[in-house]
Parts: structure tokens; C-alpha cells; sequence
């Protein structure tokens, strides 16, 4: 904590944080009065689906599964344009810019299939409302709801083009990216581990090294991938990606609901960070992220909000604070709690560690840091105001973000944004959205065969595996 402080920001980055700074021979564009106010690092949702706000709020009460079956069916029969993913994703965006968010990790899929075309117009979307972003593209080449009900595995096997057309799509976006943004990336999005054969997942990691990308997965996200996974792999899928080399500080991954204490370990040795999604884990039912567990021995562990069907929102606010209150629910010992300023870390500078891209460079307030910043003008909900980290993290809820700054851009002023209209982003996405609704509200009481035998899978994951005693 500092006060009465001065920074001063060139070129997007801090250059000088003092209470006097040298400021001779500088023209000084803006001066930004912060009196009254508190600055912070931008905040980092470090694992997020933005396609989903089209479906925001659609399903209640309906395990992953379930609700990813029909979210997928839903987004099938809509039949998405390019322009419709991206004014999902510039609507998103906005959203999130507003709260405080100024880098995300967009784990991008399409049920129609992911194409150089929509990947770039969600980059497009980065760059238009000027949020850092990552777009991790979902790679998969198996079902494991399939395999586990002894389906054999669809692949695509008829040609080499055929098997590296991904590849072919991700280089022309990996070079796009290179020639025209400074605040957009990406990085490999294996969908999850169970979705993936070893030799995809291989791929994936030769790719990786060959071109210097970050990693970013599903793990571990229900009981019943615990439970089948280990059906299909004895050692459990945290041994099997170790096996085939994954487990690096290039790997991020997401949930860790199901974590053991040795596979947290495996994880922490290894230098993966886990990203936690509080808010979506209990809108599906999931469970309770062993986090308290994972930062006692050693893991980096970010936030995410996961889709605006899971979590419902956008907002790193709502997740600092689920992920302080539920550390206290699994585990016994005070003093083992994430406490507040443990929850503002993984908001900030654990976010930015997590992603190769981003470490060292963004989530701190420092010299030589991009300037990524907020600026909150203390609403009601902070007042009276006494402890900043403490109220920021159980009172805020986004309401009192003033100024959001993202490599030394002006993107949020006087709570609007600056890049684009907010109207118009709300009324690009909003009919797409209603089309959405209509077919959801067709299809959602179709009776599916697969949903008795999933229930059955998840009777015998509980019985096998209870809570891993956390």
C-alpha cells in the first residue's frame, strides 16, 4: 500500500513511481487526479469462455454434462457468422473492462469449428474495445463420454492434410497476430485431457516449444472425470499428461476440482499454475477447488470466470470473494484460509504468472511493468472505508471502477468505455442472443438416452471417490 504517490506512464509502461517524479524535459499528455481514489494492477480472468454471454443465464440446475450438451446443440442449430462470434466477444469484452478485467484468456471453441477467420474476429474484439487478450483455440479429436461407455473414438485419420489442418489455421492466426497487435496473443487450448488422444496432446506440446506458446486446459473439472479418467488410465490423467511431457510453466489449467494431494504436487514441481473458477463450480455442481491445499504446497493459482452460462458474469470482483468465503468451507485450519489479499493476488500478479505471455510484464504495479491499471472511486458499498484490501475484495463488487487503463490507454473513463459505444455493442449481440433463446426454449426438455447412463456414471464416481477428503 502506498499513498500520496505518483506514477508516470510512457510509451504503455511505468517508468517512475515516486512521490516526486522527474519530470523535466517530458511532455506530459494527461495528468489523472487519483485524490480520493484507489489505483490497483489490472485484474486478469485467466480462464473464460466468451462465446457463451449469447447464452447467458439459459440453464439452471443441470450438472456439466448436461449443460454442456445442450449448450453445444443450442450453438449448433444457431448456426454463428463470424460477425455473430465477435460481437459476442467485443460484448464480453466491454463487460469485463467496465469491472476492472484488463486481460483475459478467451478458451475459444465453435461447435461448427474453429476456423483463421472466427479466431481473428474475436482478436478483432481485443483489439476494438483495447483488453489484452489470449486466444486459446479448443483442441480435441475424442469424446470421453464416448470412451468411457466403450464407444471407440471418431478421428479424423484419412489424410496428413486432414490431421494438421489445425495447425495450418493456428500458424496463420499465430502470424497475423505477430504483425498487427501489441496487446493480443495466443496461445494451444487442448479442450481437456480426456478429450484428447496421446497423439494430439504430443502435438500440442512439439508445437508448443517449436514456437514458444502457453498451454491451456480443462482438468479435472467433475467427479466423474476423476472416476472415468482413471478408468481409462490406472494412474489417473495428471500421470498420464506428465507422461506425455504436458506438465510445464508453459501449462495453465483450469478447475482442479478433483486434484489429489500427490497430483498437486505433480503440478507444483512442475510449475503448472491451476485457474479457479469458484462461481462456475457451484452453478454446476462441481465441487470446491482444494485451493488452501494447492497454495500450501506451492501451486500458482489464478481466477477465471469461466462462460456467461456458468459463472453467469464476467466479473473477477465476484471470484476474489468465492474464493476467500469457500477456502473456508473445506478446510479446518484458520490460518490455512485464503484471505483477502491472498484473493487479490490470484486476481493480479498470480493471473499474469500463469501465461507466459503476461509474466513479468502486467499484474503489479512496478517500474518497467505495462501501465494495466484501475482506478476506483470508493462507492457506497466501500464506506465507510478502513482496510482497502479487505473491502475491496468482500464489498466491490465493479461498481466503484472509474478509469481503467490498459498498456497506458485510456479504455475505461468516468465508467464508460472509450473505444467502442456500449449501446452498440449491447445491440449487435442482442438479437443473436434472442434467435439463441428461442432454440434453447425448443430443445431443452428433448429427452436425451445418455442421460440416464450419466447419472449412473455419477453414482459410481461418488461411491469411488466421496470428496478426496478435503
Amino acid at each position: 500500500m502506498r499513498k500520496g504517490h505518483q506514477l508516470l506512464i510512457q510509451d504503455g509502461k511505468v517508468t517512475q513511481i515516486g512521490k516526486q517524479l522527474q519530470t523535466h524535459n517530458l511532455t506530459v499528455a494527461e495528468h489523472l487526479d487519483c485524490s480520493g481514489k484507489i489505483v490497483i494492477p489490472g485484474l486478469v480472468n485467466t480462464h473464460s469462455h466468451l462465446l457463451e454471454i449469447l447464452q447467458r443465464s439459459f440453464r439452471d440446475n443441470v450438472r456439466k454434462e448436461v449443460w454442456l450438451r445442450k449448450r453445444q446443440m443450442t450453438e449448433e442449430s444457431a448456426r454463428l457468422s463470424d460477425n455473430d462470434v465477435g460481437a459476442a466477444a467485443a460484448l464480453a469484452c466491454g463487460e469485463m473492462l467496465k469491472s476492472g478485467v484488463t486481460a483475459v484468456v478467451d478458451h475459444f471453441s465453435l461447435r461448427a469449428g474453429i476456423t483463421a477467420a472466427n479466431m481473428k474476429t474475436v482478436l478483432e474484439a481485443f483489439q476494438q474495445t483495447g483488453i489484452r487478450g489470449i486466444l486459446a483455440p479448443s483442441l480435441r479429436d475424442q469424446n470421453f463420454l464416448d470412451l468411457l461407455n466403450g464407444r471407440r473414438p471418431n478421428r479424423k485419420t484419412a489424410s496428413e492434410s486432414d490431421r494438421h489442418v489445425w495447425q495450418d489455421e493456428m500458424m496463420s492466426v499465430l502470424e497475423y497476430v505477430r504483425g498487427s497487435s501489441a496487446i493480443s496473443g495466443v496461445m494451444l487450448g487442448p479442450s481437456s485431457p480426456q478429450n484428447c488422444s496421446d497423439g494430439l496432446l504430443r502435438e500440442i506440446v512439439r508445437i508448443a516449444e517449436r514456437d514458444d506458446l502457453g498451454i491451456h486446459t480443462h482438468l479435472l473439472e467433475t467427479v466423474i472425470e476423476r472416476w472415468g479418467g482413471r478408468k481409462l488410465n490406472p494412474k489417473g490423467i495428471v500421470q498420464r499428461i506428465k507422461k506425455l511431457c504436458l506438465l510445464s510453466p508453459r501449462l495453465s489449467v483450469a478447475h482442479g476440482v478433483w486434484l489429489d494431494r500427490r497430483e498437486i504436487d505433480l503440478l507444483a514441481a512442475a510449475g503448472v499454475s491451476v485457474v479457479h473458477n469458484p462461481a462456475s463450480n457451484l452453478k454446476l455442481g462441481s465441487g470446491i477447488a482444494p485451493v488452501a491445499e494447492m497454495k500450501r504446497r506451492g501451486v500458482n493459482v489464478a481466477l477465471g470466470t469461466d462462460g456467461g452460462d456458468t459463472s453467469d458474469t464476467y466479473s473477477i470482483f465476484d471470484q476474489m470473494r468465492l474464493a476467500a468465503f469457500l477456502s473456508r468451507v473445506n478446510t479446518t485450519k484458520a490460518d490455512d484460509w485464503v484471505t483477502a489479499a491472498d484473493a487479490l493476488r490470484m486476481a493480479t500478479i498470480n493471473g499474469a504468472n500463469a501465461i507466459p505471455a503476461w509474466r513479468g510484464k502486467i499484474g503489479n504495479i512496478r517500474t518497467g511493468y505495462r501501465a494495466d491499471l484501475v482506478i476506483l472511486k470508493p462507492h457506497i458499498r466501500l464506506q465507510p472505508l478502513h482496510n482497502v484490501i479487505h473491502q475491496l475484495v468482500y464489498c466491490e463488487g465493479g461498481q466503484s471502477v472509474d478509469t481503467v487503463l490498459v498498456d497506458g490507454k485510456i479504455v475505461v473513463r468516468d465508467g464508460r468505455l472509450t473505444c467502442v459505444n456500449e449501446d452498440a455493442l449491447i445491440k449487435a449481440a442482442a438479437p443473436i442472443s434472442e434467435k439463441m433463446f428461442r432454440i434453447y426454449n425448443r430443445i431443452k426438455d428433448r429427452p436425451e438416452a445418455a442421460d440416464p447412463s450419466l447419472e449412473t456414471l455419477y453414482r459410481r464416481a461418488r461411491r469411488t471417490h466421496g470428496r478426496l477428503g478435503w
